[in-house]
């Protein structure tokens, strides 16, 4: 296959696959417009979607600290520009089922960045390690709402994922594996443990900042602020982690949701928590469409800066 024509190829496959994401973006969203028109029909809530589209942001951007240091722990040190591009790539590859296009799009867009496929991979399982980890440590504040008296069993995961995060080279043999699979020689560099705590401590900040949206939701809807402080902190953490491990559905689209209202439910009523559900994942949506659009602009911008047109 000769060059143009493997680039053009390229880039078929690219707009495919973003016409597939934004497919799946509007069917994880769509049907929900009741919902959210009740949402909006509340004038506390619109007052409060501003400030949780910030902590969404927040948690959005702290996420691309969390990548960016665990490829550092790998031996890639990135600016945050290529750091985001990586990122968002793999967040876009949440509205396609199964876990691979996540895997897929971040190792393309790492490639361009000068990051090996094989490291990108591996960065992809590590994160998705302290993303489980660090959740599933946020939501045991709303651990006891979710699962009654089974909450004690998060103990088992947790402490998969400390021993993970202590020993984070039991990842590497399926980093190995998916290496091959991509045709790429599996990465020689073995992860710095100190990177990945450190990671991990961004991550659950992560999960902190932007579980505050859920709570700014519900109390919106006329939920004790008290209470649903830990619910909708909690809550969202428990319910990302959730939707995660359901590989099948794009981005844990049901999961999610059923989890936020379960949490919400001591403090709202079911209807209104699943007002609150529907919102959340609505301004999900929103503030990654933002923060990926400022991305693209700013990337724009610093092209048009270093490449000034000539006078003529």
């Amino acid at each position: 296959m000769t060059g143009p024509v493997r680039a053009v190829l390229r880039k078929v496959l690219v707009a495919a696959f973003l016409v597939a994401v934004a497919v799946g973006a509007a069917v994880v969203v769509g049907g929900h417009g009741a919902e959210i028109a009740a949402l909006l029909a509340r004038p506390a809530a619109r007052w409060s979607l501003v400030p949780a589209l910030a902590a969404l942001a927040a948690w959005l951007l702290l996420g691309v600290q969390t990548w960016r240091g665990v490829l550092a722990s790998l031996g890639s040190r990135l600016g945050f520009a290529a750091g985001a591009r990586i990122c968002f790539a793999a967040i876009a590859g949440t509205y396609l089922p199964g876990p691979w296009w996540q895997a897929l799009a971040a190792a393309h867009t790492g490639r361009q960045t000068g990051v090996p496929a094989g490291r990108v991979v591996a960065a992809y399982l590590l994160v998705a390690v302290v993303n489980l980890l660090s959740a599933t440590a946020v939501g045991l504040l709303a651990a006891p709402l979710v699962l009654g008296a089974s909450w004690p069993w998060l103990a088992v995961p947790l402490l998969l994922g400390a021993y993970v995060v202590w020993r984070p080279e039991t990842v590497l043999r399926l980093t190995d594996r998916a290496a091959r699979l991509l045709r790429r020689a599996p990465p020689a560099d073995r992860p710095d443990p100190r990177g990945l705590r450190r990671a991990l401590l961004v991550q659950t900040a992560a999960w902190l900042a932007g579980g505050l949206h859920l709570w700014l939701l519900a109390y919106a809807l006329g939920a004790p602020p008290g209470p649903a402080l830990a619910a909708g902190v909690g809550g969202y953490a428990f319910a990302s982690a959730a939707g995660a491990l359901v590989l099948v559905l794009p981005d844990g689209a049901g999961v999610r949701e059923l989890v936020i209202i379960a949490a919400l439910g001591p403090v709202l009523p079911v209807p209104a928590a699943t007002v609150a559900a529907i919102g959340s994942r609505a301004c999900l949506v929103v503030a990654e469409l933002l923060c990926a659009g400022g991305l693209l602009v700013s990337a724009w911008r610093g092209r048009r800066g270093a490449n000034p047109a000539r006078p003529g």
